[in-house]
């Protein structure tokens, strides 16, 4: 989960961090040999064998996860990542320090709009910025509606490969990525050292379950809804491994499962007097910074 990749509550959170870097438009336009006895031969594999296996666990030990918490996590992950649809509303938190090193919590409101296979619409509002992302199967789309600038990275597939693409490829990184993905619970888990099951909390009224789980430098927590619908409410990450141990927190509301979403939701349509600028490729500009070095 959190990848950062190598660190996540699954994609979302190890790169969470850098989000609101990736949401502003300057920013996206700069992520065996032989023996001669066959029973030494047999005795030697046997040894590789072990040692690699201890190597194996010593590297990626079993997660201690409450199989309570686990189970909770699953069923919300069939719940998101089953659904042929859904919309959802997510009030982020972020702490952040001003150039002054006074420390404050900075908001900012998203629209996720996610349609399976491969449509994704994400709206971003804040008081200074305002911001689009949408991938229509054929191209994923960022646009800045304050200064009208718009760019666009071809790519195709389904919504995991696009987001995988879109990450490895030119740096962007989808918010709250993880409960966007094909398995939820397999994304959220990949990293995990430790989970519990704190127990029943209401959010906003709603009844919940409250997991926490720790990764190397973070640790996380979700709120998912008690009853039929395993939705998150609440979603919570801690980076451990950085002064004062910053909080990303986004509370979720409106899930809608039932409205259906056409085509022209994951269309853009540019709106006049919009230009458009060039996404750079990470690979490539790392390559040119590469060659000016030598």
């Amino acid at each position: 989960m959190l990848r950062g990749q190598s660190q996540r509550p699954g994609r979302v959170i190890w790169l969470l961090r850098t989000m609101m870097i990736l949401w502003r438009m300057k920013d996206w336009t700069r992520n065996p040999a032989p023996v001669g006895c066959r029973f030494g031969f047999i005795l030697a594999a046997g040894a590789l064998s072990g040692l690699l296996a201890q190597l194996a666990f010593a590297a990626d030990p079993k997660p201690d996860v409450d199989p309570r918490a686990d189970e909770m996590l699953k069923r919300m992950g069939e719940c998101l990542g089953q659904a042929k649809f859904f919309s959802v509303n997510a009030e982020i938190w972020q702490d952040i320090q001003l150039s002054s090193g006074q420390h404050i919590q900075a908001g900012r409101n998203l629209e996720l709009h996610v349609r399976r296979p491969n449509r994704l619409h994400i709206e971003v509002h804040s008081p200074h910025r305002n911001r689009e992302l949408l991938y229509d199967g054929k191209a994923i789309t960022l646009f800045n509606r304050v200064q009208n600038l718009y760019g666009t990275v071809p790519t195709s597939g389904s919504l995991d490969e696009a987001m995988d693409l879109a990450c490895e490829r030119f740096g962007i990184t989808m918010p709250l990525e993880d409960f966007l993905r094909s398995d939820p619970h397999k994304d959220f888990l990949e990293k995990v050292i430790s989970g519990a099951d704190v127990g029943p909390v209401s959010v906003m009224g709603v009844p919940c379950e409250h997991l926490a789980f720790t990764q190397t430098n973070i640790e996380w927590q979700v709120w998912i809804e008690s009853g039929a619908r395993a939705v998150p409410r609440k979603f919570v990450i801690t980076y451990t491994d950085e002064p004062d141990s910053p909080q990303f927190t986004a509370i979720f509301s409106d899930w809608d499962f039932t409205t259906a979403l056409p085509d022209f939701v994951f269309q853009f349509e540019p709106p006049a007097g919009a230009s458009r600028i060039k996404v750079k490729e990470m690979r490539a500009a790392n390559q040119s910074r590469k060659m000016e070095a030598k």
